[in-house]
């Protein structure tokens, strides 16, 4: 896949997660379902620790084997506490930026293999997200998320 396709699959995978966000308020973010699964802002969280990993590997590895990230699963749900979810979503937008770098400046096969592999990893949690945020209860929203101009 070229670098403009990759793009492309990219922003429609960051459009799709963006879009099961409006209108999401703080509680809707943190409410936790039934059977403890993640809620959102861990979903969120997640995706923001693993796209940074993926950048990080594509930048000093040429292999284009995608990084085990599920070691650190476990510590999404602490870094989803710690961090608001305005920070979440900010991180989620630089980390997105760097990769696009990555790809538009040294297309390798690295680069190419973290994005495909972030916009899949992305539409997959995009799901969870947005049948998480269909079932939380109703709440004020955090930050009013505009569709993109």
């Amino acid at each position: 896949m070229d670098g403009s396709a990759l793009r492309a699959t990219l922003q429609e995978s960051r459009d799709g997660l963006l879009a099961s966000l409006r209108g999401l308020g703080e509680e809707q973010f943190r409410h936790t379902p039934h059977g403890g699964a993640w809620n959102v802002a861990t979903h969120l969280a997640h995706l923001l620790r693993t796209e940074r990993e993926h950048v990080e590997h594509a930048r000093r590895d040429s292999d284009v084997t995608a990084p085990d990230t599920t070691a650190a699963n476990d510590g999404d749900d602490a870094l989803a506490q710690r961090l608001a979810v305005p920070q979440i979503i900010h991180g989620l937008q630089a980390s997105r930026r760097q990769l696009e770098a990555l790809i538009d400046g040294a297309h390798t096969p690295a680069a190419a293999a973290a994005g495909a592999h972030v916009a899949a990893h992305e539409r997959e949690h995009a799901a969870a997200v947005a049948a998480l945020a269909r079932s939380a209860p109703q709440s004020p929203p955090v930050i009013p998320l505009a569709p993109r101009a």
